[in-house]
C-alpha cells in the first residue's frame, strides 16, 4: 500500500481561525481599557498567557461538544472508553491532528509523533481509499459515517508505537464548521474472526449437505431404539422408490429381503453392545415395486446424551455383482491356471483349469502355501529360487512380476512348462493384501523354442561354413586379381622394354658392321658397351619400379593424389604412346588423402588399363584420357575420363560385380577388387557414369 508522505500539521487550535480573536474579546470584557493601556512587559506576558489559557478552555469546550455530538448519535456499539477503542481527530485531508488511546499511557505520552500522519497508512490493501471515501461523505453531510477497516499491525506498531486492531469498526462525526472530525476505532477482531469461522462452518456444512445429497451411495439415518428412519438422501429415495414422508413410517427390516432381516438384527445388536463401532456386510434391498438389488452396507452407531442413532451407507453393487459374474465366466473360459494368495503365500483361490491342464483337484491346494507346494515337488526344484524371489518381490516390493518360466509336475509325473505372472492387490492402507497369479501353458512354445534353438545352432554352423567358403572365394579372387595384375605388369614391362631392346639391337648391328669394315677398334667397342650398359640399367630400373608398385604394402596413412598419378603414368606411358593415346592431367594444387597408397595405385592402374582397352576397341587414332584432381566438401576427388565410347546402359549397373566382364578373355575381378579396396578398406566411394563420347570413373576419398 502506498504510504502518504508526512506533512507538518499545525496544532488543532490554529484550525479555528477566529479562536484567538474570540479569546481576546473575552479577555477585554474582563479588563478595563485603562488596565489594558497601562500594561508593562511583564503585564503583556501575563496577558498572552491568559489569552492562551482562554484558548485552551474554548478548545476543550469545543472537543467536549464534538464528543457529545458523536455520543448522542445512534451508535452501533457503546462508546464508553475502553482498551478496545482509540480516538483520532482528523482534518478534511485525513491527517491526524490529535489521538487518544484509553488504557495505553505510553501511546498517549508520545501522541505528538501521530500528528500529521494519515490513519490510512496502516490500512491493508484498499484501506486508505475506503477511509478517505468515508471522510468525504462525512464532511459533505451532517450524518455520522461508519465503515470497517483492516489494519497492518506491524506497520501501525512502527508508526504509532501501538498495534491498531486487525479488524476495526470505524465511526466518525464532523464538527459544526466541517473542519475536523472525530474518528472512533473499535477493535472487532474477535467478532470478525468468529463471524468468518461461522460463515466457513456454514459453508462447509452446506457443502457437506450437497455432497450427501449428490452422493452415488444410499445414506440413511434411523433411531437406535425405534429403528424408524429419520433421514435418507436423494439417491436412497430414488433407488427404493419411496418419498421421505413414506420412509419415516418404515424400518430397515421393511427394505431388506426377508432372508437378511435376521442378519441385520444381529449387526444392530452387536453395535449396541459396543463390541465394535462399525460393521460391514452385504444385503439385498427391496424396492417399493418389490424388485431387489444387492448392496454393501457400512453401519455405524452414534450416541449422544439424549439419544442414539445409526448411520448406514449402502452401495449399490449390482454392477459389481455383474462384473464378478462376468469375471468368473472369463476365469472359467481362460486357457490358463489362475490363483490368488494372501500376503502369507497361502492359496485362497485356484481355478478349475488346474484339473484340465495338470490333472489335479483345485480344492486339495486351498490353504497350502506356495513354498510348501514347491517343497512337495509340485514345481521343479531348479525353478524354486526364481519362483520364491518373484513372490517375495511382489509381496514386499509391491511390483508386478512377469514371465517367470518354471516347470510344474502333472498328475502323471511328467513336467510341463508354464509362464507365471504375479500382480499385487493393495488394501486401503497401501499394503499388499493379496497376490494374483496367472500360469500360462507354454509347453508347446518351449518345445518349439528348443527346436528353434537347435535349428539356430545348425544354422550357425552353416553360416560359419558359408563364411569360410566366402573367405576362400575372396582369397581366390585376390589370387586371380594378382595374376591379372601380373599379366598387366608383364604387358607394361613389354611396352617399356620394347624401345630399349630395339636400341640394343641397333648397337649390336652397328658393332657387326664396324667389324666387317675394319672400323671396330677399342674406343668404338667401349662406346657401344657404355651405351648398352645404360640401356640395360634403364630396363632394370623399370623392373624395380613395377616390383615396388605391386608389392603388398598395408601401411595406412596419408598420400598425395598427384604423386600416385605420376607413378601410375610412368608405368603405362609406353603402352599409351604405342596406341596414340594422349594423357592430360589437371591439378591446381596437391590433395592429400588417407588410405593405403599401393592399393589405391592399383585401383587407378586398373581404371587406366580399362580406358586404354576401350579406346583401342574403338580403333580411335585420337585417343585421350583426362585425369582431374581436386577436392569437394572436405573430400579428395580423383576422376579419369576417356573418349572410348562409354559403357552400354544395360552393362553399367553390373561392372563392379565379381566375375562380370565384357572381354573375351577377361576374368571380371579388376573393378570388383577396386571397389572393395576403395569402399571397404579405405571408406571411400567409387562410381562410374557415361559422359559425352566416353566414360568417367570418380573416386572420392577422405582428406588427411
Amino acid at each position: 500500500m502506498a504510504m502518504k508522505s508526512h506533512q507538518s500539521v499545525e496544532p488543532i487550535s490554529s484550525h479555528a481561525g477566529n479562536l484567538r480573536r474570540r479569546a481576546e474579546e473575552k479577555l477585554k470584557k474582563e479588563l478595563s481599557e485603562k488596565q489594558l493601556s497601562r500594561q508593562s512587559d511583564v503585564g503583556r506576558r501575563l496577558y498572552d498567557q491568559r489569552i492562551n489559557q482562554i484558548e485552551i478552555e474554548m478548545l476543550t469546550e469545543e472537543f467536549n461538544k464534538l464528543r457529545q455530538k458523536i455520543t448522542s448519535s445512534p451508535p452501533s456499539h457503546s462508546l464508553q472508553d475502553s482498551p478496545e477503542r482509540s480516538y483520532f481527530f482528523l482534518n478534511r485531508e485525513g491527517q491526524i491532528c490529535d489521538a487518544k488511546f484509553p488504557g495505553t499511557s505510553a501511546a498517549n505520552a508520545n501522541s505528538k509523533k501521530w500528528i500529521g500522519r494519515s490513519l490510512g497508512e496502516c490500512g491493508r490493501q484498499g484501506g486508505s481509499e475506503l477511509l478517505q471515501a468515508c471522510l468525504n461523505g462525512l464532511f459533505e453531510s451532517d450524518e455520522k459515517k461508519t465503515c470497517e477497516l483492516s489494519f497492518d499491525q506491524e506497520i501501525s506498531q512502527n508508526i504509532f508505537g501501538v498495534k491498531l486492531p486487525l479488524y476495526a469498526s470505524i465511526e466518525a462525526v464532523a464538527d459544526d464548521e466541517k473542519r475536523l472530525c472525530l474518528v472512533v476505532v473499535e477493535d472487532i477482531s474477535k467478532r470478525k474472526i468468529a463471524r468468518e469461522r461461522e460463515e466457513s462452518s456454514n459453508t462447509t456444512l452446506a457443502m457437506l449437505n450437497k455432497t450427501i445429497a449428490a452422493s452415488s451411495n444410499e445414506i440413511f439415518m434411523f433411531d437406535a431404539q425405534s429403528l424408524s428412519f429419520t433421514f435418507a438422501n436423494q439417491r436412497a429415495l430414488e433407488n427404493l422408490g419411496y418419498t421421505m414422508e413414506e420412509l419415516r413410517w418404515l424400518t430397515p427390516a421393511d427394505i431388506q429381503a426377508h432372508v437378511f432381516n435376521e442378519e441385520m438384527d444381529n449387526h444392530i445388536s452387536y453395535l449396541l453392545s459396543h463390541a465394535q463401532s462399525v460393521r460391514k456386510f452385504r444385503a439385498v434391498h427391496l424396492r417399493r415395486n418389490c424388485s431387489m438389488y444387492p448392496v454393501e452396507i457400512y453401519l455405524q452407531l452414534f450416541e449422544r446424551e439424549t439419544d442414539s442413532y445409526f448411520i448406514a451407507i449402502a452401495q449399490d453393487t449390482s454392477s459389481q455383482v455383474a462384473a464378478e459374474s462376468k469375471l468368473k465366466s472369463i476365469v472359467e473360459s481362460a486357457d490358463a491356471i489362475i490363483w490368488a494368495t494372501g500376503s502369507d503365500s497361502k492359496i485362497e483361490f485356484l481355478s478349475d483349469q488346474v484339473r484340465d491342464i495338470l490333472g489335479y483337484n483345485a480344492d486339495q491346494f486351498i490353504g497350502t502355501s506356495l513354498v510348501d507346494m514347491i517343497d512337495a515337488g509340485y514345481f521343479h526344484l531348479s525353478d524354486k529360487e526364481k519362483l520364491v524371489e518373484g513372490f517375495r518381490q511382489v509381496a514386499k516390493g509391491g511390483s508386478r512380476v512377469s514371465d517367470v518360466r518354471c516347470r510344474a509336475k502333472q498328475a502323471d509325473g511328467s513336467w510341463r512348462w508354464f509362464s507365471v505372472n504375479m500382480t499385487p492387490s493393495r488394501s486401503l492402507d497401501g499394503e499388499v493384501s493379496q497376490i494374483v497369479g496367472v500360469m500360462h501353458d507354454i509347453h508347446a512354445q518351449k518345445l518349439a523354442e528348443e527346436a528353434l534353438l537347435q535349428l539356430n545352432q545348425d544354422l550357425d554352423s552353416r553360416v560359419r561354413e558359408e563364411i569360410q567358403r566366402n573367405k576362400d572365394k575372396d582369397l581366390l579372387l585376390q589370387r586371380q586379381s594378382r595374376l591379372a595384375a601380373m599379366g598387366e605388369m608383364i604387358g607394361n614391362i613389354a611396352h617399356q622394354w620394347r624401345q630399349p631392346l630395339n636400341s640394343l639391337g641397333l648397337i649390336l648391328g652397328d658393332l657387326e658392321d664396324a667389324a666387317l669394315y675394319g672400323e671396330c677398334d677399342l674406343p668404338y667397342i667401349q662406346t657401344a658397351v657404355g651405351k648398352s650398359k645404360n640401356i640395360i640399367q634403364k630396363m632394370s630400373s623399370t623392373i624395380d619400379d613395377f616390383r615396388h608398385f605391386f608389392r603388398a604394402d598395408k601401411s595406412h596413412g596419408p598420400f598425395n593424389l598427384r604423386q600416385v598419378t605420376d607413378e601410375c603414368l610412368n608405368l603405362v606411358e609406353a603402352g599409351m604412346k604405342s596406341h596414340n593415346i594422349d594423357i592430360v592431367v589437371k591439378c591446381d594444387h596437391d590433395v592429400v588423402v588417407v588410405g593405403y597408397a599401393n592399393e589405391y595405385s592399383q585401383a587407378v592402374m586398373n581404371i587406366l588399363s580399362n580406358a586404354r582397352e576401350a579406346i583401342v576397341e574403338q580403333n580411335r587414332t585420337d585417343g585421350k584420357i583426362v585425369i582431374e584432381i581436386g577436392e569437394e566438401d572436405g573430400f579428395g576427388v580423383h576422376s579419369v575420363t576417356d573418349n572410348g565410347g562409354g559403357i552400354p546402359s544395360e552393362v553399367l549397373p553390373k561392372i563392379f560385380e565379381p566375375h562380370f566382364t565384357t572381354k573375351e578373355q577377361g576374368v571380371g575381378i579388376g573393378l570388383y577388387m577396386s571397389l572393395i579396396s576403395i569402399e571397404k578398406n579405405m571408406r571411400g566411394k567409387i562410381n562410374v557414369e557415361n559422359v559425352a563420347g566416353g566414360a568417367r570413373f570418380s573416386i572420392v576419398m577422405p582428406k588427411s
